[in-house]
Parts: C-alpha cells; sequence; structure tokens
C-alpha cells in the first residue's frame, strides 16, 4: 500500500479503530483525528496513533474529554477545547511540491511540513 504523509483517523478515533498493524504500515508524517469531546478519541486509538514510528505530529479536532491529559494533543493542535463545541477547524492545505501546513482556526497556530 505505501506510505502517506497525513492519515485521517478512522471512525473518529474510537477504541476499535486505527490497527497498529494499519496505521504504522502507512507511516504516516502526520495524523489527524476526527473525534468529539466525547464521541471517539480513545486512549487506545489516540495511542495507535501517537506512537506510530516517524509521526512528527497528532492534531485533533476536539480534547477527548473523557481522556487524561497525557492522552490528547497539546492545545495548539486542538481546534475545540470544550464540550461545547464552538465550531472550530482544522485545515490541511497543500503544495504542488508535496510539503503541506495544517492551521488551526481557534488558535491561528500552523505548521509547516516538508515532503
Amino acid at each position: 500500500m505505501g506510505t502517506v504523509d497525513v492519515y485521517l483517523t478512522t471512525h473518529h478515533g474510537k477504541k476499535t479503530s486505527s490497527s497498529p498493524q494499519m496505521v504504522w504500515a502507512l507511516h504516516p508524517k502526520v495524523a489527524i483525528m476526527n473525534n468529539g469531546p466525547t464521541t471517539g478519541g480513545s486512549v487506545e486509538a489516540w495511542t495507535t496513533v501517537h506512537n506510530s514510528p516517524g509521526l512528527l505530529d497528532l492534531w485533533q479536532l476536539h480534547k477527548a474529554l473523557l481522556n487524561d491529559k497525557s492522552h490528547n494533543s497539546g492545545e495548539s493542535y486542538i481546534a475545540n477545547l470544550d464540550e461545547h463545541c464552538e465550531g472550530s477547524w482544522i485545515k490541511l492545505t497543500a503544495a504542488q511540491d508535496g510539503s503541506f501546513t495544517v492551521e488551526n482556526s481557534r488558535t491561528g497556530y500552523s505548521k509547516s511540513y516538508k515532503k
């Protein structure tokens, strides 16, 4: 199948998604977890993605409120921090040269990744 630059987690990062064999074989540079505040973002899925060899960053749509601090990304990488979603987003912009940028609308923080 080959490797990928960005991995969008499956099934919102629920406990039964994102097997280590699949995620680690994809060897993503960056992952984006499309979880809700209490849906998905499970410790199991988060750990699988976070520990993927070569992963640089894990971005989350929501802070996983059922997880402790060690099973959430840093706040710069989380679009929505509270149970009541403000509608903040994470945007990925790809360039023709294979580089890409990920942006958090809540904070305005963005990070660029080289090919």
